[in-house]
């Protein structure tokens, strides 16, 4: 089990922030040549009290110059490349969720838009001949997914079926015609 979470503050006492940030240095010196060691890199560490003015460089002033001086002889692109900045990585991480919330909610917005359009048109408020080339291809492509979808669940419910079966037969094996329906041009085709 790990030390339990430090909240984040400034220290106020100067004698107990001065022993507070030795503490910390060291930490993270330690921190910092274990990765050296385990993970067979450079590193260095550079720290700047702006009161006092003291330069803190670890393993020391020279290597740390050195390979800060090696870095900046990179290219920029191959050093922003090399960066593992954090804040970046973190920004973008949650660009993408919040991207992908964004499309999903454009699905379910468009989705009502063509719900509200089935609707209507049943209703009677739309007719069919009003309706625009690109609201006409939206609500044909959004009703071919929902039967592909509704046919999908239908075969999770009824495994053994196939697809070629009529569902609206009654008793005699004849298919159902309801109100506004002819048994002979299969329904709505002739609408």
């Amino acid at each position: 089990m790990g030390r339990p979470k430090v909240k984040l503050a400034w220290v106020e006492e100067r004698k107990r922030r001065a022993t507070v940030c030795q503490r910390r240095i060291k930490e993270l010196i330690q921190m910092a040549e274990e990765l050296t060691i385990v993970c067979d890199m450079s590193a260095c560490l550079v720290f700047y009290n702006r009161k006092s003015g003291k330069l803190v460089a670890w393993p020391s002033l020279e290597e740390a110059q050195s390979l800060i001086d090696c870095y900046n002889a990179l290219p920029e692109t191959e050093r922003n490349m090399k960066a593992d900045d954090e804040e970046s990585s973190f920004i973008k991480t949650i660009t993408k969720e919040i991207e992908k919330k964004l499309e999903l909610s454009r699905k379910a917005v468009e989705e009502l838009k063509m719900d509200n359009l089935m609707l209507q048109i049943k209703n009677g408020s739309r007719m069919i001949a009003d309706l625009s080339q690109t609201e006409i291809e939206k609500l044909k492509s959004y009703a071919s997914k929902k039967i592909a979808y509704y046919d999908r669940e239908l075969h999770k419910q009824h495994p053994n079926t196939s697809g070629n079966e009529p569902f609206l037969e009654d008793d005699d094996g004849e298919m159902k015609t309801y109100e506004g329906e002819s048994s002979e041009s299969d329904g709505a085709d002739n609408a």
